[in-house]
């Protein structure tokens, strides 16, 4: 049977958003897609964080038309994302099914884990960090270097292979199916021992909720050093934005983590996100690039966030800043 797996991201019983990339990328490859999704009730689900898809019924997940078939492994979450387990229940379900053409995971801290586990196990090829698939010429993928380089990757003979998707990439393509999927389960399977889940770790809730801006004025390592955060924060104040900034920013601590936007800090949808002195590495295009209007300053004509911006402005950036702060004082 030809058909493409999906191994579902879920965190305290909520489903992850990032899953879209993955589901969408095998919809893009037109195969029939199997979603493989820890299906449980226990401590590790109590009280979960906010998720578009809702708190009830799968993980979390109410998209259940946008794949062929949903496989719920009965098994708690700490051991779904134990990938010595993952191992066993992908093999079980091998068994059963038969192999399937592509076994897609997310890529986060989990999803890469469990996937190089995957695919060292089964003595598969492995692709990690896809973000783009050329159907007619069967190739993927993945950028270099804020994305100003590409890297094509095929396979290099027949059967499965393993990959890894960037979240942001593929959602689009993510559509309901026209029938209901069939839900099969796993139940019989090895539990590996000598290693265990121990517990999420939450970040500290912050004074600011970047997420809920409408209006986010971000800063890049462009801005050049510390010393300018006060004037953009005064540009922010006048615009009623809120400021925010790249992970070279908050590295260099001129802002705190809570302010990052990208994929290892926060995913935000204002109705505008004016950014100024930010390249557009492909983890903060991740983070931004579903906001509504994309305003990017930059000196470089070349720089990635161009490709996402609605309007684009080559300048100087304290140049503009101090512009802006004449006409919006005067």
């Amino acid at each position: 049977m030809s058909y493409a797996l999906v191994v579902a991201e879920v965190r305290r019983g909520v489903f992850e958003e990032r899953n879209l990339d993955a589901i969408g990328l095998c919809a893009l490859m037109e195969k029939d897609i199997s979603l493989l999704v820890t299906d449980n009730n226990n401590e590790m689900n109590q009280n979960p964080p906010s998720s578009p898809f809702g708190k009830e019924g799968l993980g979390g997940f109410s998209g259940e038309k946008l794949v062929n078939t949903i496989i719920k492994v009965k098994i708690e979450e700490a051991l779904f994302l134990n990938p010595l387990n993952m191992v066993g229940v992908v093999k079980t379900m091998m068994d059963s099914k038969g192999k399937p053409d592509v076994i897609v995971f997310t890529h986060s801290s989990s999803g890469t884990e469990l996937a190089s586990y995957v695919a060292g196990y089964f003595d598969l090829p492995l692709i990690t960090d896809v973000n783009g698939f050329d159907k007619e010429r069967d190739v993927f993928f993945k950028s270099y270097y804020s994305d100003k380089i590409f890297g094509e990757f095929r396979k290099a003979a027949q059967g499965p292979f393993v990959i890894t998707v960037r979240s942001g990439s593929f959602k689009e393509y993510a559509v309901e199916k026209t029938t209901p999927p069939v839900i099969e389960t796993i139940e019989d399977f090895p539990i590996a021992e000598g290693r265990n889940f121990m517990e999420y770790v939450e970040e500290e809730k912050a004074e600011i909720d970047i997420t809920k801006a409408e209006f986010l004025l971000s800063v890049g390592r462009g801005i050049g050093n510390k010393d300018e955060i006060p004037d953009y924060e005064k540009l922010a104040d006048l615009l009623k934005a809120t400021l925010s900034g790249s992970r070279p920013v908050i590295d260099k601590m001129w802002l705190p983590k809570a302010r990052q936007v990208g994929t290892s800090g926060k995913t935000v949808k204002p109705k505008v996100y004016l950014a100024m002195g930010i390249s557009g590495a492909f983890q903060h295009i991740a983070g931004m690039k579903d906001s509504d209007c994309i305003i990017a300053v930059n000196k470089d004509p070349e720089a990635p966030i161009f490709q996402y911006a609605h309007f684009g402005i080559i300048a100087d950036i304290h140049k503009v800043r101090d512009k802006l702060l004449e006409v919006l004082k005067g």
